[in-house]
């Protein structure tokens, strides 16, 4: 028996997150919510290159809505979505909606430069190898790959903790044989005062990339991973404000380290009085 398609959540996630020719389940009050009256939606503009508000400018008008809620077929259709700071930056959606639900057909600029555009503001959080593979996750992802996708973002998981235990491994006194040793959710545990507290909380996700590589199918994949692919978002956020606390935390401890106390001012003698 086919697996029933997931349902619509928000605006938001069905333009920016939902891959093209993914079938949305959808309800008649969230169909109106999309293509009738006013419509606005948090999204990143890949003009800007950075998270903006947008607004519906085109859409259609009652009378196929009417078609719909009377049970026929929808053909294909067309949707724009403005950029409010600039009216010249639009995203074009392309979309079937029928009484199996709603799903892309496709869009332009294309899911895959969006959602590549939109990893780049984290490159400075990730190694050259990082990044190049975090972009292959996304793109993999974009064009029906869920395996490999999960592959890649599996890679970067086991890195971030890699590296994490390098760079404390001599301030703690830990010993490669002990942490070698433990299981991945054994080395978040034993990581957790320097990881980031999502990570931490949330190991988890290790283990759902791990069922990717061996137990699940595309379609399992694909259908999670844009939660995992927000979820490393989150963690590179959260380790880059880490980061930047520590490295104020040293400049604040070298400046009080570096104090101290003014030299005595020697005492006033006084001018000599007049015999």
């Amino acid at each position: 028996m086919p697996k029933p398609p997931p349902p619509y959540t928000t605006p938001e996630e069905f333009f920016f997150n939902t891959p093209p020719y993914d079938l949305i389940s959808v309800a008649n009050d969230d169909v109106r919510q999309l293509f009738l009256g006013q419509l606005r939606v948090d999204g990143y503009c890949p003009f800007c290159r950075q998270q903006r508000t947008f607004m519906r400018t085109s859409a259609k008008t009652d009378h196929w809505f009417v078609n719909y809620i009377n049970g026929r077929e929808y053909e294909h259709s067309e949707l724009h979505l403005m950029c409010t700071r600039d009216d010249h930056h639009v995203v074009r959606f392309y979309y079937l909606l029928t009484q199996g639900g709603i799903q892309k057909t496709g869009q332009y600029p294309s899911f895959a430069d969006i959602a590549l555009d939109e990893s780049k503001q984290y490159s400075k959080q990730l190694s050259p190898r990082d990044t190049a593979e975090f972009h292959r996750a996304i793109g993999l992802a974009a064009h029906n790959v869920g395996i490999g996708s999960f592959v890649y973002l599996r890679r970067i998981f086991e890195r971030l903790i890699d590296k994490r235990y390098k760079d404390f491994k001599d301030t703690e006194g830990w010993k490669d044989e002990d942490f070698f040793k433990l299981r991945m959710t054994e080395k978040v545990t034993f990581l957790r005062d320097h990881l980031p507290p999502f990570l931490v909380k949330n190991a988890k996700i290790y283990s759902i990339l791990s069922l990717g590589l061996h137990e699940l199918t595309e379609e399992e994949c694909l259908s999670f991973f844009n939660v995992l692919r927000q979820s490393t978002v989150f963690i590179l956020e959260q380790d880059k404000k880490m980061r930047e606390e520590l490295e104020r935390q040293k400049e604040l401890e070298k400046a009080i380290g570096n104090f101290t106390t003014p030299a005595a001012e020697p005492e006033h003698q006084g001018t000599p009085e007049c015999s």
